[in-house]
């Protein structure tokens, strides 16, 4: 019995000691991540110095963490900063065509009021105070711009479909297309939510024939405009059961860079043929973490016309999904970030880093190229990541991933409007 307590004994003595060693080293990571870097001051600019070359026609706004307020604000920051310096007259977000078509129906003066305007939102992180005051801001610059400065408001995801299935409905059978009948039958699947690869299957050949249908378009149109992409996003969506070979990561952000394009395209005949984008970090970046990200195939497609902005925290509470739960939670993550700790000597404790600004040589420029500890927090929380602290701050190299990047030092929640 007395061997078999120390057996027990050992056993408990090894775990504790192994605990320790793996959460102390990150906790080793946090200090050294926090210290000074000598020429780091020379550096700090904020969204207001933000400098682009005249090439540039797409710049992507990131965000490290979905339910952090900071940069919810930053959108509206850099989208205000293009519009008045460069022209831009377009923003796009990373939710469902079909939602935003409906914004961008108030943004052009349509009827409504923006608490329930915001409530168009399938995804709940974007109904905030936050997005009211981006979306109120382009109604309100549109109210005294001149038809061919208006700005519109677009999306590029299609997790959503149901968000389309009213105005589809309305325009197809308007215009003669298909019956409500018909379209019911058809498409009965999305609005109850309940999809298997045989319905997906029908939708596609349904919403391909009607796209058949409507042929060539004007896109200086807007309901012509909306019906062709929504046609085509809610078709997208249903790939997403029948092409079971491809990852899920892989094929979405490809979907939301082919929309991007689309609307870049659109935006080159009836705007300025400049767009700012707004996705999580994941999806801007150039390189993907284990898949092709969207951002990976729009810089390999626009070159140099691509401009991607990251951003980071050293410390941010979120307000995040609690995985297989139907509750959100308010959860605290450092990243380990040493770009991000310097935040604490910036104005407002938040700066914008220019790599193509560093000098070669520079311990600063030794930094962005070198594999760092990023946060990067997605819509999706379970307790393991306690435990696996790298699922939340993966280790990349900066400058392989931006152009540049926004540091917070302490990220807040997002406050979700019910």
């Amino acid at each position: 019995m007395k061997t078999l307590k120390r057996i027990l004994l050992g056993f408990v003595v090894i775990i504790l000691v192994a605990s320790g060693l793996w959460f102390g080293r990150f906790k080793v990571e946090d200090i050294s991540a926090h210290k000074k870097i000598s020429d780091i001051n020379s550096y700090m600019k904020t969204v207001e110095d933000i400098k682009i070359s005249d090439n540039v026609n797409v710049v992507a706004i990131g965000e490290a963490a979905h339910g952090c307020k900071d940069f919810q604000e930053l959108k509206l920051s850099v989208l205000k900063k293009m519009v008045k310096d460069y022209d831009f007259r377009a923003f796009a977000l990373e939710a469902d065509y079909g939602e935003c078509a409906t914004i961008n129906r108030y943004i052009q003066g349509g009827d409504g009021d923006i608490e329930s305007i915001v409530k168009t939102f399938s995804f709940p992180i974007y109904r905030t105070k936050q997005m009211e005051e981006l979306i109120s801001w382009m109604r309100e610059y549109n109210s005294t711009a001149s038809e061919g400065k208006k700005l519109r408001f677009y999306g590029f995801d299609m997790q959503n479909p149901e968000t389309s299935y009213e105005f589809l409905k309305s325009y197809c059978t308007s215009k003669g297309l298909t019956s409500a009948e018909e379209f019911d039958k058809n498409l009965d699947c999305i609005e109850k939510g309940e999809i298997s690869v045989e319905s997906a299957k029908a939708v596609i050949d349904f919403v391909t024939g009607l796209k058949e249908k409507i042929g060539d378009i004007d896109v200086a149109n807007s309901d012509d405009r909306d019906a062709v992409f929504e046609l085509n996003t809610v078709r997208q969506s249903m790939e997403t059961f029948t092409k079971s070979d491809e990852s899920y990561y892989t094929l979405r952000d490809s979907d939301m860079a082919g929309n991007i394009e689309a609307v870049l395209d659109i935006e080159k005949k009836i705007g300025s043929g400049k767009l700012v984008i707004a996705a999580h970090d994941g999806h801007i970046a150039k390189i993907g973490n284990g898949y092709t990200s969207m951002g990976a195939v729009l810089s390999n497609d626009l070159k140099d016309a691509y401009y991607s902005i990251g951003t980071d925290f050293w410390k941010v509470t979120d307000n995040i999904k609690v995985l297989e739960k139907k509750k959100r939670s308010i959860q605290s993550f450092i990243s380990a970030d040493p770009l991000a700790a310097q935040a604490r000597f910036a104005k407002d404790k938040q700066y914008l880093l220019d790599f193509s600004d560093i000098k070669e040589g520079s311990s600063l420029y030794s930094l962005i190229n070198s594999p760092l500890r990023m946060g990067s927090v997605g819509e999706g929380y379970t307790w393991m990541m306690r435990i696996v602290q790298s699922s939340y701050r993966p280790k990349a190299m900066p400058s392989g991933l931006y152009d540049a990047m926004i540091f917070v030092y302490e990220g807040s929640p997002i406050e979700i409007i019910n």
